[in-house]
Protein backbone atom coordinates (compact mmCIF):
# COMPACT_ATOMS: atom_id res chain seq x y z
CA UNK A 1 0.00 0.00 0.00
CA UNK A 2 1.45 3.17 -1.04
CA UNK A 3 2.14 5.93 1.37
CA UNK A 4 -0.31 9.13 0.05
CA UNK A 5 1.81 11.99 -0.64
CA UNK A 6 1.64 14.77 2.06
CA UNK A 7 0.96 17.60 -0.56
CA UNK A 8 -2.43 15.54 -1.44
CA UNK A 9 -3.22 14.72 2.05
CA UNK A 10 -2.88 18.70 2.36
CA UNK A 11 -4.76 19.47 -0.61
CA UNK A 12 -8.25 17.32 0.05
CA UNK A 13 -8.20 18.65 3.59
CA UNK A 14 -8.30 22.01 2.38
CA UNK A 15 -10.68 21.34 -0.03
CA UNK A 16 -12.44 19.72 3.04
CA UNK A 17 -12.37 22.53 5.18
CA UNK A 18 -13.63 25.21 2.95
CA UNK A 19 -16.48 22.75 1.37
CA UNK A 20 -17.83 22.80 5.07
CA UNK A 21 -17.12 26.60 5.81
CA UNK A 22 -19.27 27.38 2.78
CA UNK A 23 -22.42 24.97 2.79
CA UNK A 24 -22.38 24.70 6.98
CA UNK A 25 -23.88 28.10 8.81
CA UNK A 26 -22.99 26.31 12.09
CA UNK A 27 -19.55 26.19 10.74
CA UNK A 28 -19.18 29.12 9.94
CA UNK A 29 -20.54 31.02 12.99
CA UNK A 30 -17.84 28.86 15.03
CA UNK A 31 -14.89 30.39 13.21
CA UNK A 32 -16.02 34.12 13.57
CA UNK A 33 -16.65 33.76 17.32
CA UNK A 34 -13.15 32.30 17.71
CA UNK A 35 -11.99 35.13 15.50
CA UNK A 36 -14.26 38.06 17.86
CA UNK A 37 -12.87 36.24 20.99
CA UNK A 38 -9.35 36.26 19.95
CA UNK A 39 -9.34 39.72 18.69
CA UNK A 40 -10.81 40.70 22.22
CA UNK A 41 -8.60 39.32 24.34
CA UNK A 42 -5.88 40.77 22.52
CA UNK A 43 -7.12 44.30 22.25
CA UNK A 44 -7.78 43.78 26.25
CA UNK A 45 -4.10 42.73 26.44
CA UNK A 46 -3.10 45.54 24.06
CA UNK A 47 -2.58 48.26 26.56
CA UNK A 48 -0.69 46.12 29.51
CA UNK A 49 2.09 45.00 26.86
CA UNK A 50 2.64 48.26 25.37
CA UNK A 51 2.93 49.33 29.53
CA UNK A 52 5.87 46.67 30.14
CA UNK A 53 7.36 46.81 26.80
CA UNK A 54 7.75 51.20 27.47
CA UNK A 55 8.77 50.33 31.22
CA UNK A 56 11.02 47.62 30.11
CA UNK A 57 12.47 50.12 27.00
CA UNK A 58 12.46 53.36 28.61
CA UNK A 59 13.13 52.81 32.85
CA UNK A 60 15.32 51.16 34.90
CA UNK A 61 14.93 49.38 38.29
CA UNK A 62 16.93 48.91 41.22
CA UNK A 63 16.34 46.50 43.62
CA UNK A 64 17.96 46.10 47.36
CA UNK A 65 16.78 43.23 49.45
CA UNK A 66 16.64 43.73 53.04
CA UNK A 67 19.66 41.46 53.72
CA UNK A 68 21.83 43.62 51.86
CA UNK A 69 23.93 46.10 53.65
CA UNK A 70 23.12 48.71 51.38
CA UNK A 71 19.20 48.28 52.60
CA UNK A 72 19.42 50.13 55.99
CA UNK A 73 21.32 53.57 54.53
CA UNK A 74 18.19 53.58 51.81
CA UNK A 75 15.68 52.07 54.01
CA UNK A 76 16.58 55.44 56.60
CA UNK A 77 17.53 57.91 52.95
CA UNK A 78 13.83 57.56 52.17
CA UNK A 79 12.76 57.79 55.34
CA UNK A 80 13.68 60.93 55.92
CA UNK A 81 13.11 62.27 52.75
CA UNK A 82 9.84 64.60 53.13
CA UNK A 83 7.57 62.15 51.33
CA UNK A 84 8.25 59.08 53.51
CA UNK A 85 5.75 60.27 55.66
CA UNK A 86 3.38 59.80 52.70
CA UNK A 87 3.65 56.21 52.95
CA UNK A 88 0.31 54.50 54.57
CA UNK A 89 1.64 51.25 55.12
CA UNK A 90 3.75 51.31 58.50
CA UNK A 91 5.14 49.08 61.56
CA UNK A 92 6.00 50.11 64.72
CA UNK A 93 9.33 49.04 66.56
CA UNK A 94 9.76 49.58 70.10
CA UNK A 95 13.33 48.76 70.23
CA UNK A 96 16.48 50.39 68.69
CA UNK A 97 16.89 49.57 65.43
CA UNK A 98 17.98 51.09 62.43
CA UNK A 99 17.93 48.14 60.21
CA UNK A 100 14.70 49.46 58.52
CA UNK A 101 15.05 53.42 58.48
CA UNK A 102 11.99 54.91 60.07
CA UNK A 103 10.72 57.69 61.95
CA UNK A 104 11.80 58.04 65.31
CA UNK A 105 8.72 59.25 68.13
CA UNK A 106 9.44 60.23 71.73
CA UNK A 107 6.92 59.16 73.82
CA UNK A 108 7.86 60.27 77.19
CA UNK A 109 10.91 59.58 79.71
CA UNK A 110 10.79 56.22 81.85
CA UNK A 111 11.36 55.88 85.62
CA UNK A 112 15.21 56.32 84.80
CA UNK A 113 15.12 59.67 83.08
CA UNK A 114 15.91 58.25 79.81
CA UNK A 115 13.62 59.04 76.58
CA UNK A 116 11.03 56.18 75.48
CA UNK A 117 11.20 56.08 71.71
CA UNK A 118 9.25 54.44 68.87
CA UNK A 119 10.23 54.21 65.64
CA UNK A 120 7.79 54.06 62.26
CA UNK A 121 8.73 51.71 59.61
CA UNK A 122 7.65 51.59 56.11
CA UNK A 123 6.88 48.13 55.19
CA UNK A 124 4.99 49.09 51.81
CA UNK A 125 3.68 51.36 49.78
CA UNK A 126 4.86 53.77 46.51
CA UNK A 127 6.11 57.53 46.62
CA UNK A 128 8.12 59.62 44.17
CA UNK A 129 10.97 61.35 45.53
CA UNK A 130 12.97 63.96 43.63
CA UNK A 131 17.08 63.91 43.44
CA UNK A 132 18.39 66.71 41.76
CA UNK A 133 15.96 67.21 39.28
CA UNK A 134 14.96 63.60 38.67
CA UNK A 135 12.04 61.83 39.69
CA UNK A 136 12.50 58.30 41.24
CA UNK A 137 9.68 55.92 42.09
CA UNK A 138 10.39 54.41 45.57
CA UNK A 139 8.35 51.31 46.75
CA UNK A 140 9.27 49.22 50.24
CA UNK A 141 8.10 45.73 50.26
CA UNK A 142 7.47 43.40 53.09
CA UNK A 143 7.14 39.76 52.40
CA UNK A 144 6.33 36.68 54.82
CA UNK A 145 9.00 34.28 54.83
CA UNK A 146 8.60 30.85 53.60
CA UNK A 147 10.32 27.40 54.68
CA UNK A 148 10.06 24.20 55.84
CA UNK A 149 11.90 24.58 59.25
CA UNK A 150 9.01 26.18 61.86
CA UNK A 151 11.83 28.75 63.00
CA UNK A 152 11.80 30.51 59.90
CA UNK A 153 7.52 30.85 59.28
CA UNK A 154 6.35 34.08 60.75
CA UNK A 155 9.37 35.93 59.73
CA UNK A 156 8.96 38.80 57.22
CA UNK A 157 12.22 39.37 54.18
CA UNK A 158 11.89 42.90 53.03
CA UNK A 159 12.84 45.22 49.87
CA UNK A 160 13.36 48.14 48.52
CA UNK A 161 12.78 49.14 45.05
CA UNK A 162 13.22 52.01 43.19
CA UNK A 163 12.51 52.39 39.19
CA UNK A 164 13.39 55.68 37.53
CA UNK A 165 13.65 56.62 33.28
CA UNK A 166 16.68 55.51 31.35
CA UNK A 167 17.80 58.86 31.21
CA UNK A 168 18.16 59.62 35.00
CA UNK A 169 20.73 56.15 35.23
CA UNK A 170 23.78 58.72 36.40
CA UNK A 171 21.76 59.25 39.47
CA UNK A 172 21.78 56.00 41.38
CA UNK A 173 25.19 56.62 42.24
CA UNK A 174 24.54 60.01 43.78
CA UNK A 175 21.70 58.50 45.84
CA UNK A 176 23.66 55.19 46.85
CA UNK A 177 26.57 57.59 48.25
CA UNK A 178 24.27 59.76 50.07
CA UNK A 179 22.29 57.34 51.19
CA UNK A 180 25.54 55.99 52.75
CA UNK A 181 26.94 59.13 54.13
CA UNK A 182 24.01 59.80 55.92
CA UNK A 183 23.86 56.62 57.75
CA UNK A 184 26.79 53.95 58.07
CA UNK A 185 29.02 56.40 56.83
CA UNK A 186 28.64 58.94 59.25
CA UNK A 187 30.60 59.27 61.79
CA UNK A 188 28.46 59.91 65.08
CA UNK A 189 30.70 58.18 67.89
CA UNK A 190 28.39 55.27 68.04
CA UNK A 191 29.51 51.60 67.83
CA UNK A 192 26.99 49.07 65.77
CA UNK A 193 26.46 46.13 67.49
CA UNK A 194 24.52 42.94 65.44
CA UNK A 195 23.44 39.51 65.81
CA UNK A 196 22.55 36.87 63.57
CA UNK A 197 19.48 36.96 61.86
CA UNK A 198 19.20 33.61 59.81
CA UNK A 199 22.14 33.44 57.34
CA UNK A 200 22.81 36.89 57.99
CA UNK A 201 23.38 39.86 60.66
CA UNK A 202 21.02 42.79 62.13
CA UNK A 203 21.42 45.71 63.73
CA UNK A 204 20.41 45.29 67.52
CA UNK A 205 21.66 48.20 69.17
CA UNK A 206 24.21 51.50 68.62
CA UNK A 207 25.67 52.60 71.30
CA UNK A 208 28.30 55.43 72.09
CA UNK A 209 31.82 54.13 71.85
CA UNK A 210 33.34 54.53 74.75
CA UNK A 211 36.83 56.26 75.43
CA UNK A 212 39.90 53.29 76.33
CA UNK A 213 40.76 56.48 78.86
CA UNK A 214 37.69 54.81 80.94
CA UNK A 215 39.31 51.71 80.78
CA UNK A 216 40.96 50.18 84.19
CA UNK A 217 43.12 47.20 83.06
CA UNK A 218 46.54 45.97 84.48
CA UNK A 219 49.79 47.32 82.98
CA UNK A 220 49.28 48.40 79.43
CA UNK A 221 47.01 45.59 78.35
CA UNK A 222 44.80 48.20 76.45
CA UNK A 223 47.72 50.42 74.94
CA UNK A 224 49.68 46.90 73.70
CA UNK A 225 46.16 45.47 72.01
CA UNK A 226 45.34 48.94 70.09
CA UNK A 227 49.20 49.14 69.32
CA UNK A 228 48.93 45.50 68.16
CA UNK A 229 45.33 46.36 65.91
CA UNK A 230 47.12 49.37 64.38
CA UNK A 231 50.07 47.87 63.02
CA UNK A 232 47.55 44.70 61.70
CA UNK A 233 45.33 47.42 60.66
CA UNK A 234 48.07 48.99 58.39
CA UNK A 235 49.99 45.36 57.12
CA UNK A 236 47.62 44.53 54.66
CA UNK A 237 49.80 44.99 51.62
CA UNK A 238 52.76 43.57 53.60
CA UNK A 239 50.48 40.59 54.02
CA UNK A 240 49.19 40.09 50.89
CA UNK A 241 53.53 40.29 49.70
CA UNK A 242 54.23 37.47 51.96
CA UNK A 243 50.95 35.66 51.16
CA UNK A 244 49.79 34.58 54.60
CA UNK A 245 45.95 34.98 55.53
CA UNK A 246 45.13 38.62 56.31
CA UNK A 247 43.33 37.48 59.68
CA UNK A 248 44.21 38.23 63.33
CA UNK A 249 42.69 36.71 66.26
CA UNK A 250 42.58 37.31 69.77
CA UNK A 251 41.87 34.77 72.90
CA UNK A 252 40.43 37.16 76.04
CA UNK A 253 40.39 34.42 79.23
CA UNK A 254 40.66 35.27 82.78
CA UNK A 255 37.44 34.80 85.43
CA UNK A 256 33.95 36.37 84.70
CA UNK A 257 32.96 39.91 85.15
CA UNK A 258 36.62 41.68 84.58
CA UNK A 259 34.89 43.64 81.17
CA UNK A 260 36.49 40.89 78.18
CA UNK A 261 33.56 42.02 76.22
CA UNK A 262 33.57 45.92 77.16
CA UNK A 263 37.15 45.73 76.23
CA UNK A 264 36.51 44.59 72.36
CA UNK A 265 33.63 47.27 72.22
CA UNK A 266 36.14 49.72 73.06
CA UNK A 267 38.58 48.93 70.92
CA UNK A 268 35.81 48.73 68.18
CA UNK A 269 35.32 52.17 69.09
CA UNK A 270 38.37 53.73 69.11
CA UNK A 271 39.20 52.23 65.63
CA UNK A 272 35.71 53.63 63.97
CA UNK A 273 34.57 49.56 64.02
CA UNK A 274 31.11 47.61 64.46
CA UNK A 275 30.75 44.26 66.44
CA UNK A 276 29.17 41.52 65.28
CA UNK A 277 28.78 38.51 68.15
CA UNK A 278 28.10 34.98 68.27
CA UNK A 279 27.13 33.14 70.86
CA UNK A 280 28.43 29.21 69.15
CA UNK A 281 25.90 27.89 71.78
CA UNK A 282 23.37 28.87 69.98
CA UNK A 283 20.82 25.78 69.39
CA UNK A 284 20.09 26.52 65.78
CA UNK A 285 24.27 27.34 64.91
CA UNK A 286 24.87 24.59 62.20
CA UNK A 287 28.41 24.16 60.38
CA UNK A 288 26.98 25.72 57.47
CA UNK A 289 25.25 28.61 59.08
CA UNK A 290 28.15 29.79 60.73
CA UNK A 291 30.16 29.55 57.63
CA UNK A 292 27.96 31.74 56.28
CA UNK A 293 27.06 33.87 58.91
CA UNK A 294 31.36 34.63 58.86
CA UNK A 295 31.24 35.10 55.11
CA UNK A 296 28.50 37.54 55.49
CA UNK A 297 30.07 39.38 58.40
CA UNK A 298 29.37 43.49 57.51
CA UNK A 299 31.77 45.76 56.55
CA UNK A 300 34.45 47.09 59.22
CA UNK A 301 33.15 44.89 62.24
CA UNK A 302 34.83 43.13 64.68
CA UNK A 303 33.95 39.55 65.35
CA UNK A 304 32.78 38.61 68.79
CA UNK A 305 32.77 34.85 69.66
CA UNK A 306 31.32 35.15 73.58
CA UNK A 307 32.03 32.16 75.84
CA UNK A 308 33.74 29.44 73.90
CA UNK A 309 34.10 26.96 76.65
CA UNK A 310 30.41 26.97 76.56
CA UNK A 311 30.65 24.99 73.67
CA UNK A 312 32.84 22.03 73.70
CA UNK A 313 34.33 20.09 76.40
CA UNK A 314 38.10 19.59 74.34
CA UNK A 315 36.37 18.29 71.03
CA UNK A 316 33.16 16.60 72.31
CA UNK A 317 29.96 19.15 72.44
CA UNK A 318 29.28 19.73 75.88
CA UNK A 319 25.25 19.87 75.57
CA UNK A 320 23.16 17.36 73.17
CA UNK A 321 21.88 20.63 71.67
CA UNK A 322 25.10 22.08 70.59
CA UNK A 323 24.86 21.15 66.58
CA UNK A 324 27.88 22.60 65.85
CA UNK A 325 30.81 20.51 64.84
CA UNK A 326 34.77 21.71 65.82
CA UNK A 327 35.93 20.44 62.42
CA UNK A 328 33.40 23.00 61.24
CA UNK A 329 34.36 25.62 63.63
CA UNK A 330 37.73 25.53 62.94
CA UNK A 331 36.99 25.41 58.88
CA UNK A 332 35.17 28.59 59.63
CA UNK A 333 37.97 30.13 61.62
CA UNK A 334 40.42 29.70 59.36
CA UNK A 335 39.29 27.35 56.81
CA UNK A 336 39.89 27.62 52.75
CA UNK A 337 36.59 29.76 52.59
CA UNK A 338 37.55 31.71 55.50
CA UNK A 339 37.09 36.03 54.44
CA UNK A 340 40.17 37.92 54.28
CA UNK A 341 40.80 40.88 56.61
CA UNK A 342 38.44 39.44 59.70
CA UNK A 343 39.50 40.72 63.18
CA UNK A 344 37.81 37.94 65.47
CA UNK A 345 37.86 37.95 69.22
CA UNK A 346 37.23 34.75 71.41
CA UNK A 347 36.23 34.84 75.25
CA UNK A 348 36.27 32.53 78.10
CA UNK A 349 36.22 31.70 81.56
CA UNK A 350 38.12 28.47 81.45
CA UNK A 351 41.63 28.18 79.40
CA UNK A 352 42.48 24.76 80.57
CA UNK A 353 39.11 23.56 79.01
CA UNK A 354 39.89 24.44 75.42
CA UNK A 355 41.39 22.19 73.07
CA UNK A 356 44.89 23.55 71.58
CA UNK A 357 44.01 23.46 67.93
CA UNK A 358 41.24 25.67 68.83
CA UNK A 359 43.45 28.70 69.95
CA UNK A 360 46.34 28.01 68.08
CA UNK A 361 48.42 31.03 66.35
CA UNK A 362 46.44 31.71 63.18
CA UNK A 363 43.48 31.22 65.11
CA UNK A 364 44.07 32.63 68.25
CA UNK A 365 47.43 35.02 67.76
CA UNK A 366 47.53 36.42 71.14
CA UNK A 367 46.45 35.30 74.53
CA UNK A 368 45.59 37.98 76.89
CA UNK A 369 44.81 37.51 80.69
CA UNK A 370 42.17 39.74 82.03
CA UNK A 371 42.15 38.85 85.56
CA UNK A 372 40.47 40.00 88.57
CA UNK A 373 41.47 43.01 90.19
CA UNK A 374 44.86 44.26 91.39
CA UNK A 375 45.31 46.91 93.78
CA UNK A 376 46.20 49.49 91.28
CA UNK A 377 43.22 48.57 89.39
CA UNK A 378 40.71 49.24 92.18
CA UNK A 379 42.73 52.68 93.28
CA UNK A 380 42.34 53.50 89.90
CA UNK A 381 38.92 53.22 90.09
CA UNK A 382 38.40 55.23 93.16
CA UNK A 383 39.87 57.79 91.67
CA UNK A 384 37.49 57.37 88.59
CA UNK A 385 34.23 57.99 90.98
CA UNK A 386 35.86 60.56 93.51
CA UNK A 387 38.79 62.22 91.47
CA UNK A 388 38.92 64.95 95.06
CA UNK A 389 40.34 62.52 96.87
CA UNK A 390 43.87 62.36 97.88
CA UNK A 391 46.30 59.57 97.22
CA UNK A 392 46.43 59.13 101.39
CA UNK A 393 43.00 58.34 101.32
CA UNK A 394 42.89 55.81 98.96
CA UNK A 395 46.10 54.17 99.84
CA UNK A 396 44.00 53.73 103.55
CA UNK A 397 41.31 52.00 101.78
CA UNK A 398 43.96 49.97 99.14
CA UNK A 399 46.04 48.57 102.26
CA UNK A 400 43.24 45.96 102.94
CA UNK A 401 42.63 45.10 98.69
CA UNK A 402 42.91 41.35 98.35
CA UNK A 403 45.15 41.30 95.13
CA UNK A 404 43.57 39.52 92.58
CA UNK A 405 40.52 37.70 94.72
CA UNK A 406 37.97 40.41 93.98
CA UNK A 407 36.55 40.93 89.92
CA UNK A 408 35.98 44.27 88.99
CA UNK A 409 32.76 44.15 87.82
CA UNK A 410 32.27 43.28 92.09
CA UNK A 411 33.92 46.57 92.99
CA UNK A 412 32.12 48.56 90.23
CA UNK A 413 29.13 47.58 91.52
CA UNK A 414 29.85 48.25 95.20
CA UNK A 415 31.25 51.71 94.13
CA UNK A 416 27.89 52.13 92.20
CA UNK A 417 25.67 51.68 95.31
CA UNK A 418 27.65 53.96 97.26
CA UNK A 419 28.00 57.01 94.14
CA UNK A 420 26.19 59.60 96.25
CA UNK A 421 27.42 58.81 99.94
CA UNK A 422 31.86 58.58 99.99
CA UNK A 423 31.17 58.07 103.64
CA UNK A 424 29.32 54.47 102.85
CA UNK A 425 32.44 53.62 100.56
CA UNK A 426 34.64 54.03 103.96
CA UNK A 427 32.26 52.73 106.12
CA UNK A 428 31.08 49.86 104.44
CA UNK A 429 35.14 48.80 102.91
CA UNK A 430 34.83 45.92 104.98
CA UNK A 431 32.06 44.59 103.57
CA UNK A 432 34.08 44.53 100.19
CA UNK A 433 37.54 43.32 101.26
CA UNK A 434 35.96 40.61 102.99
CA UNK A 435 37.09 42.22 106.71
CA UNK A 436 34.53 41.01 109.55
CA UNK A 437 34.74 44.62 111.46
CA UNK A 438 34.93 47.87 109.64
CA UNK A 439 37.42 49.45 111.75
CA UNK A 440 39.92 46.26 110.90
CA UNK A 441 40.95 48.92 108.01
CA UNK A 442 42.24 52.11 110.72
CA UNK A 443 43.87 48.62 112.60
CA UNK A 444 45.86 47.54 109.60
CA UNK A 445 46.88 51.10 108.24
CA UNK A 446 48.28 51.22 112.18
Amino acid sequence: MDIPDIHTLWRDLHAAVTQTLATNQFAQGGVMIAALSALAVFARSLPGQLWHWLLGRYTITLDVQGDDAAFPWLAAWLAAQPVGHRLRHLGVVTRFNEQMGGQNLTLGIDRDGDEVNVRLVPLSGQVLVRVQGHWILARPLRTQRQGQNERLLGGFTHSLTLQMLSSSRHVIPQVLRGAYEFTAGKADGRVEIHVPEYQGWTLAERRAARSLDTLIYDGDLVGGLHADLSAFFADREWYAGMGIPYRRGYLLHGPPGNGKSSLVAALAGAFGLNVCVLNLATPDLSDDRLTSLLTNLPRRALLLLEDIDAVFVGREPRAPTVKLSFNGLLNALDGVAAGEGRVAFMTTNDLAGLDAALIRPGRADRHVLIGNATRAQVGGMLRRFWPTWTDADIALLLHGVPDGLLSMARVQEYLLERRADAEAVRRDWGELVGHGCPTRLRLLAG
